[in-house]
């Protein structure tokens, strides 16, 4: 089992098919998370996804005191940027851990 880092709250994702990025909108609840390390999504109760951080940006929405963190994943391929976009990613918490498959 992989150690886990911190836990990341997502409020919701998107993507931006031009940059080939895909985004994780949310809040760092527990612990850290870094650049190159991994964010885990549980797809079943065996099976989890793990995803390379590429960037980490702070982020501000106006009329809102709160800052989120915006996890950046680049993912390799358009089938994979299909595939986290079906998943329909929000008010779900994964963990974060310094290992994964990229």
């Amino acid at each position: 089992m992989k150690q886990v880092e911190g836990k990341f709250e997502v409020i919701d994702s998107f993507a931006i098919r031009r940059r080939n990025e895909f985004y994780l909108i949310g809040r760092i609840n527990e612990g850290i998370a870094k650049e190159a390390w991994f964010v885990n999504i549980p797809l079943n109760g065996s099976l989890t996804f793990t995803l390379r951080i590429s960037k980490i940006e702070e982020v501000e929405i106006s009329r809102e005191e709160n800052k989120y963190t915006l996890i950046i994943i680049s993912p390799e391929n358009d089938e994979t940027l299909d595939l986290l976009l079906g998943l329909n990613i929000g008010n779900e918490s994964f963990d974060i851990t310094i290992d994964g498959e990229d």
